[in-house]
């Protein structure tokens, strides 16, 4: 059986705790559906999922999702790196 918190520090550290993860929920909620569908498909979740709420994840699969993002975060770097133009440019400054 747990023993309820009632030190001052302890109930101001859990309430701390409780917002930064409503913080991280209504963030999540910003993400267009289909930044998070990509995320969902290159994590290996049904797309479906990406319409739930942060609270419905377990933390294995926060996890998991996690780590497909840090994936196709370094991904998109590289293919933005490849597009960009290399080709010199010369700029005629007019007076």
């Amino acid at each position: 059986m747990r023993t309820p918190v009632t030190k001052p520090a302890a109930v101001s550290a859990l309430a701390a705790a409780e917002d930064r993860e409503n913080e991280r929920a209504a963030f999540w909620a910003l993400v267009p559906a289909p930044a998070r569908i990509v995320v969902m498909m290159v994590a290996r979740l049904p797309r479906e999922r990406a319409t739930d709420p942060l609270a419905a994840f377990t933390r294995a699969e926060r996890h998991h999702i996690a780590m497909a993002l840090e994936m196709v975060t370094a991904h998109l770097h590289v293919a933005a790196q490849c597009m960009r133009d290399t080709t010199p440019v010369t700029h005629v400054l007019l007076h």
